[in-house]
């Protein structure tokens, strides 16, 4: 058994543990949602498109303990989807988050966290990218993983540092003979560190390093180090913005791939129009891994704009326009694609414990193969009950 799931395992039983024995103040929430739609192009193909209704059952429970210096959170979250024409792709998906902090003083705490996620992806998408009818089902994935920080500061202190330590490890557990290469074991440092220059603006300086290991294919494993500055400004609560450039250095192991490095930034932007409208800016440029068996890592570029609007305090409307460019890198040359997606969403919230959604979802992929192009349209109502 690996660290992170001797982890994970140790912070489920403490959050049980807490919310039966201690003295605090403690709450539980459990919702049931169910949700049916339609999708135009289920295999996510540039021709020969085909359709499919589908159906999901899914559940959140959420715990909660809070004591003096201390809080501790429990969130698991389970979904099952049924297709009407391929049942071969029906999965459960599930989320396990325990979290933890303690205030040792006003400007002092220390937090903790761990993760169990099962994921599935969807034939065509991913790994499978134009190859979803030589696949029986879509591929499956598991992450598991903890992490530790340390902060000291408050927001209205004249500086704020924060550490943090991270360990994940990932992988698919389907079609093992080909996905092993794709193991994950990553050990991540960060530490950011804000000062006030005056009002509410402050300087923001941000690093990190890396360490991505391939137990299954060695010559993939390397070293990153990341270096941000910038500001971080909240002059009204009409406005927030966070804004850091930087640099972002790939170091391999195996001198046969050759170390990288590219610009790096982070933008983030709220703007609240007036008490029921709100615009939400979003760009970041980094390295993440590889999702592929040909290439070794990716260039990821995204762009996102939310605009949220309540009507009334009952009925709200969202939509999303986003768009995410990768490049995915190999020793013998470079693969780019375009993700252009967007979401329309009305939601009601009909009483405390009953809310329904109508919701509309857009996919594009733009590439140099004509053949992997598609355009992928689902329509879906939501309804969600507060037990």
């Amino acid at each position: 058994m690996n660290f992170s799931w001797l982890v994970a395992i140790f912070f489920a039983i403490s959050a049980f543990s807490a919310l039966v024995q201690a003295e605090s103040d403690n709450n539980a929430e459990f919702t049931l949602a169910s949700e049916a739609g339609y999708i135009d192009n289920f295999f996510y193909q540039a021709r020969n498109e085909q359709s499919t209704a589908y159906y999901t059952l899914s559940s959140d429970l959420a715990l909660t303990s809070n004591r003096q210096h201390s809080a501790f959170n429990f969130d698991a979250k389970l979904a099952t989807y049924f297709f009407d024409k391929f049942n071969n792709d029906d999965h459960t998906d599930f989320t396990i988050t325990p979290t933890y902090q303690f205030k040792f003083s006003q400007n002092q705490r220390l937090y903790m966290s761990a993760l169990w996620l099962n994921s599935y992806n969807y034939r065509g998408t991913g790994l499978s990218l134009s190859q979803a009818e030589a696949l029986s089902k879509g591929d499956e994935k598991e992450n598991i993983g903890a992490s530790i920080g340390y902060e000291y500061g408050t927001f209205e202190s004249q500086g704020k540092l924060n550490f943090d330590l991270t360990y994940h490890e990932n992988k698919f557990t389907t079609r093992r003979t080909d996905t092993r290469r794709l193991d994950t074991e990553i050990l991540n440092f960060k530490s950011n560190f804000d000062y006030l220059l005056s009002g509410k603006t402050f300087l923001a300086f941000d690093i990190a390093y890396k360490v991505t290991e391939y137990p299954n294919d060695p010559i993939s494993n390397r070293d990153s180090i990341t270096a941000l500055v910038g500001v971080k400004w909240f002059s009204t609560v009409i406005s927030e913005l966070n804004f850091l450039v930087g640099y972002q250095q790939l170091k391999f192991s195996d001198n046969r791939l050759r170390d990288d490095h590219a610009f790096k930034w982070r933008f983030d932007y709220i703007w609240r129009l007036a008490d029921f409208t709100r615009v939400h800016i979003v760009s970041n440029r980094h390295f993440d891994e590889s999702y592929r068996l040909i290439s070794s890592y990716r260039l990821v570029q995204s762009q996102q704009i939310d605009f949220e609007h309540g009507f009334t305090e009952r009925f709200n409307v969202l939509a999303t326009v986003g768009l995410t460019n990768e490049k995915f890198i190999s020793r013998q040359n470079t693969e780019q694609e375009d993700y252009l997606f967007s979401t329309l969403t009305l939601a009601y919230q009909h009483s405390d414990r009953l809310s329904l959604q109508l919701s509309y979802d857009y996919q594009a992929l733009d590439t140099r193969d004509v053949n992997i192009d598609y355009s992928y349209n689902k329509m879906a109502l939501n309804v969600k009950i507060k037990l």
